[in-house]
């Protein structure tokens, strides 16, 4: 067994009284970062706020001037739609092959444009291409002139 010189042992009494020092300079300045008040209290309780519904609430996706009859427009991540006047329908405008947004709707057709999948405005189904399936329909409603998002 071999022994530890004995100068090794007073330098790690210096680390520790270092490393000592260092915390009681840290503690000495946050103590004068306080507000000097030592009698100060927390706030007093309060009553709970009201519970917050879970449901999202509902939102306005476009007006209704905006959505042209047998057309769309793309907005915030829906494509709306008017097949028909006065009928207004609310997609994810996601493609569900890749997830791009599709383009607003010409002739009636909504086209992603990453891959050419097309889709009929009137229900969201697949008309043509590589997506899987048709487009999510989302719940929605007219108020007086505006589209309106419904929580799922």
């Amino acid at each position: 067994m071999t022994e530890v010189p004995a100068q090794t042992l007073p330098c790690a009494h210096r680390r520790a009284l270092l490393a000592g020092l260092g915390g009681l300079s840290a503690a000495a300045l946050l103590a004068a970062c306080g507000d000097g008040d030592a009698t100060a209290k927390a706030p007093a309780a309060t009553s709970p706020a009201p519970a917050q519904s879970s449901a999202p609430a509902k939102t306005t996706v476009a007006d209704t001037a905006q959505v042209p009859v047998g057309g769309g427009i793309v907005a915030n991540g829906v494509l709306i739609t008017q097949p028909v006047s006065g009928t207004f329908k609310v997609f994810d405008a996601a493609c569900p092959h890749k997830g791009i947004l599709v383009t607003a709707p010409q002739n009636g057709i909504a086209v992603c444009p990453a891959h050419q999948s097309k889709f009929s405005i009137a229900d969201g189904s697949k008309i043509d291409g590589p997506t899987p399936t048709g487009l999510k329909l989302l719940k929605s409603e007219v108020d007086g002139t505006s589209i309106v998002r419904l929580p799922d």
